[in-house]
């Protein structure tokens, strides 16, 4: 173990995009990472910016969609690391007609979304009990309010994510673990979404946000101890009005949705 025991958050799916965001975001508030990605996304470099600015980092690339691959990680992780937070932030989405997408894809996509935050947060808990006051922070998406045709399994998968999120807030509240649920909107992380959020017209400008400033708010939210985290005002706004008449709004949406794949 790390001469002094310092303590790690762990982030998954940190090569780029928002996880990228975030593992920056911790190291600059000086705190320790442990960071997760695919082979060959250039992982390390993430780590080294990290570890320049003046803190720990170590990092680990594997297959989320992978079980054995998880526990093989936790183990490690449980093995040598004190860790204090856990980022469950990696995730696919994608937009394809149900029934012409492959089995594998929406197994894989099950399986990263879903089945990899279940097991991870189950094998770090002992981790997170003997660091407390410890933080978990999970990555929903606006989608999991909102079904839409063309990404059935995406919001569903995020949809989970909610229910799971703020059922374990409730149970490990005698073990002083936060557990908070960001709720987030468009990001142009990659051309094809800055493509898409521009063919959305206003609403999708007005929904989108930059990753760093996503980053930024959901690093504070979690060490707040918030239970949902919604960056943006727009985002804000919206999920308040899916309190009050969610059918009406999302059965809109969702017709937009099949219009604009059907044209």
């Amino acid at each position: 173990m790390t001469v002094g025991n310092p303590r790690y958050a762990v982030v998954t799916g940190a090569s780029t995009g928002l996880g990228r965001c975030i593992a920056l975001e911790l190291a600059k508030r000086k705190i320790n990472t442990i960071l997760t990605a695919l082979p060959g996304e250039n992982l390390a470099a993430v780590s080294e910016t990290c570890r320049e600015m003046g803190t720990e980092s170590e990092y680990f690339e594997f297959d989320m969609s992978d079980k054995s691959a998880l526990s093989d990680f936790a183990g490690t992780v449980n093995g040598r690391y004190e860790a204090f937070a856990l980022v469950n932030n990696a995730g696919l989405g994608g937009s394809r007609r149900f029934g012409e997408a492959p089995l594998r894809y929406i197994d894989t996509m099950v399986q990263v979304n879903v089945a990899a935050t279940v097991i991870l947060t189950h094998e770090f808990l002992q981790n997170l009990r003997r660091n407390a006051r410890s933080f978990i922070l999970n990555i929903s998406s606006m989608a999991g309010v909102v079904p839409s045709g063309y990404k059935t399994v995406y919001p569903a998968s995020k949809a989970f994510i909610r229910y799971f999120s703020l059922g374990m807030r409730e149970e490990f509240k005698p073990d002083d673990i936060s557990v908070s649920l960001a709720v987030l909107g468009p990001m142009p992380t990659k051309q094809e979404i800055a493509s898409r959020i521009d063919r959305q017209g206003f609403l999708g400008k007005a929904l989108s946000l930059k990753p760093e400033r996503v980053a930024e708010a959901c690093v504070d939210g979690m060490f707040k101890g918030k239970r949902t985290i919604v960056p943006g005002v727009f985002n804000r706004f919206s999920m308040n009005l899916l309190k009050l008449a969610p059918e009406c709004l999302s059965g809109m949406l969702m017709s937009r949705q099949v219009r604009r794949h059907e044209l």
